[in-house]
């Protein structure tokens, strides 16, 4: 077997360093993390917890199409995972910007992955739950996984036609292809986004500072390292053609989180300082998603129960708090 090489665009972020993370540990590939922004400080803390000798980091930015291509052909790329990309916020308010980079950076990508001539093992794309409508869309008890797309912003509008260029590359090529659609992750490396404050508020915890999570609504949410697993599995599991997937989650409300949250804080002696409280805005997230079909195709994906979540990501936290690494002007 020839050795395997991971390219992994929006490397640093969230998704991209638990990918990464997961690779280190579990495989013998050789990572390339790809980001606007590389150096060897931002590699060392992000990655302290891993041997980082299979791992190299490069600057990319995804408009650059024959850059992307130079990276394919001198690294020996044998599987690509697409994750660089806007988030919501700045997608609405930089729309030209987010364009070329979510949707116009995709198509980058496949068509230097096209031309460099390289017979590619796997081709694994980021989409999200935001291709979705609001959950009073979809009157089922459980939404379906390929339910009708209806996306309400144009994050959404372009993850949806971005998955369309995905396919495309599939069809052209005969490369298996998978888009993912993950849904609000928490955890270590979550720091942006309208769903990031239940993660803000484990920070707050660590730091002793109270924070009101503004929204009671139901959602889907999935621990930043288990996407980091199940993007994994999906890049080397046996798999054929392409398919969009949404990825195991657990149905919950804030409330529920706040309440877990607090009995993690009570095992970590932290009860003094605890101070969250949940706001009054019910937001129609989607949620209630399908996700059998993910654990069917790839069984091995990890799905960790909240309460140990919570627990791993406060420890971490607070570990970053007694480094000095996450302080008051984080959140």
């Amino acid at each position: 077997m020839t050795h395997r090489t991971v390219l992994i665009t929006g490397g640093y972020g969230c998704i991209g360093s638990e990918t990464a993370k997961w690779l280190i540990r579990n495989t013998d590939a050789t990572i390339v993390i790809a980001s606007r922004q590389v150096n060897d400080e931002r590699t060392k803390r992000v990655f302290h917890d891993v041997d980082c000798t299979k791992l190299k980091s490069v600057p990319l930015d995804v408009t650059n199409q024959s850059r992307i291509q130079q990276l394919l052909e001198d690294h020996e790329v044998t599987h690509v995972v697409h994750l660089a990309a806007m988030q919501t916020p700045d997608c609405n308010a930089h729309r030209d910007v987010g364009l070329q980079t979510n949707l116009a950076g995709t198509q980058n990508l496949v068509e230097a992955m096209k031309a460099s001539g390289r017979a590619f093992e796997r081709y694994v794309f980021a989409s999200s739950i935001a291709v979705y409508g609001p959950r009073e869309f979809y009157p089922s008890t459980i939404v379906p996984m390929l339910g009708e797309p209806n996306p309400v912003n144009v994050y959404g509008a372009w993850k949806l036609a971005a998955e369309s260029v995905s396919k495309f590359f599939w069809q052209d090529t005969g490369t298996p292809t998978i888009s993912i659609r993950p849904g609000v992750l928490y955890g270590p490396g979550r720091d942006a986004g309208l769903t990031a404050s239940p993660t803000t508020a484990m920070k707050c915890l660590a730091l002793g500072r109270p924070y009101e999570i503004p929204f009671r609504s139901r959602q889907d949410y999935l621990y930043a390292p288990d996407v980091g697993g199940a993007i994994g599995h999906s890049l080397f599991h046996p798999f054929e053609g392409y398919q969009a997937f949404t990825l195991p989650s657990h149905t919950l409300d804030t409330n529920q989180i706040v309440t877990e949250l607090k009995e993690a804080a009570e095992e970590l002696g932290l009860t003094g300082q605890f101070q969250i409280t949940v706001g009054n805005d019910e937001v129609p997230f989607i949620c209630d998603l399908e996700y059998a079909a993910f654990l069917q195709a790839f069984p091995e994906t990890p799905h960790t129960s909240l309460s140990k979540a919570l627990r791993e990501s406060l420890s971490v936290f607070v570990d970053q708090v007694e480094k000095g690494w996450l302080t008051e002007k984080d959140v």
